[in-house]
This record gives C-alpha cells, structure tokens and sequence, in this order.
C-alpha cells in the first residue's frame, strides 16, 4: 500500500470514529426544551410520546479535538435527526453530558437524551379586538 493510500485510510478510519451530525432538513423543524410541550404552548392532549431517544456526539478517535460545546451540538443534532426520523416535532431533554475526560484530559464525547413527541396543536390566545376593548 503506498503512502498516500495509506493516510486516506488513517482518515476514513479517524472520522469513522467521530459522529458530527449535520442537521438534517426535518430535523431542523424538531423544536428542542429541557421544558414539557405544554410549556411551550401545544395542548396536552394533542400530543404524543414516540419514544425515548439518546443523541451522541464525538468518539473516541477524533472526538477530542472537537470542542465541548461542538460536542453537544452534535449531539444535539443527533437527537433532533432520530426525531425527526421517528415523525416528531418536539423533544424535551435532559441536560447534555460530556464524556469523561481521557488520559490527555480532552472529554472526546456528548449524549443528551430526550422523549420525542408528535404534538398537533397549539393553544391560541384571543387577541383583544374591537368588540372587546375598552371604549375612551
């Protein structure tokens, strides 16, 4: 094998271990809270639970040289993705956490899990209109 094939495959190798998930189209229509639907406007009865989901980031070969903060946002897409994926538009999660630091003490990993809803309807507040408004 000559060396120029050998380095592709180091680099196939090195970002095989490494998940940096791009949001996907209907992943980015996921909306995401640490808070419940219902907090956020949708009527508890109109939504659904599909299931409980764990969005990853990094690993272990190339995750250490992603900064923290690039971690969760994988991971955040991740868990949006599986969502979508599933026909949710909702996830309630649980705060991100980073993996535990290596021996070089870079944390190379992030998981953050959620429940995945299907909600299909929100609470609509009545604006005030002429009719009942006060009069000067």
């Amino acid at each position: 094998m000559t060396h120029g094939k050998s380095l592709i495959l180091f680099g196939l190798v090195f970002l095989a271990g490494c998940r940096t998930a791009d949001l996907s189209g209907s992943g980015a229509k996921v909306a995401t809270s640490p808070s419940a639907p219902v907090d956020h406007g949708y009527v508890p009865s109109s939504c659904k639970s599909l299931g409980y989901l764990v969005g990853r980031g990094g690993g272990s070969f190339s995750g250490s040289f992603l900064t923290n903060e690039s971690l969760v946002e994988y991971a955040m897409n991740d868990l949006r993705n599986q969502a979508a994926e599933l026909g949710a538009n909702y996830v309630q999660h649980d705060s991100p956490q980073l993996g535990v630091p290596g021996s070089d003490g870079a944390t190379s990993t992030a998981t953050v899990s959620g429940t995945a809803y299907f909600c299909s309807r929100r609470i609509v507040e009545h604006e005030p209109t002429a009719d009942n408004t006060a009069s000067e």
